[in-house]
C-alpha cells in the first residue's frame, strides 16, 4: 500500500485517534484508523513533529476483529 493512500485517511471525518504507548518509546506515537479515499479501513501508525509536520510510520489494512471494533463504536 502507498504512504500516499495512507495519508488520505486523515481526511476521513469518522477516522478514530489512539495512543500507541506499545510502540511510544522515544517518541510520543498514535493510530488512526478510518477509510482512505480507496474505500479502504487502515490502520495508520503515525507520529508528529514540530511545526504540524506527521510522519506516517506504518499503514495496513485493518483486520477482521479491527473492522468491527471500528464499525461497532460509539460515534
Amino acid at each position: 500500500m502507498a504512504f500516499e493512500e495512507a495519508l488520505t485517511v486523515f481526511f476521513d471525518d469518522l477516522a478514530r485517534i489512539n495512543d500507541d504507548p506499545d510502540h511510544s518509546v522515544g517518541e510520543h506515537r498514535e493510530i488512526i484508523t478510518g477509510y482512505s479515499a480507496a474505500g479502504r479501513l487502515l490502520l495508520v501508525s503515525f507520529t508528529e513533529r514540530a511545526d504540524d509536520i506527521v510522519r506516517i510510520i506504518n499503514a495496513r489494512t485493518a483486520d477482521p476483529d479491527e473492522r468491527r471494533d471500528y464499525e461497532e463504536r460509539d460515534i
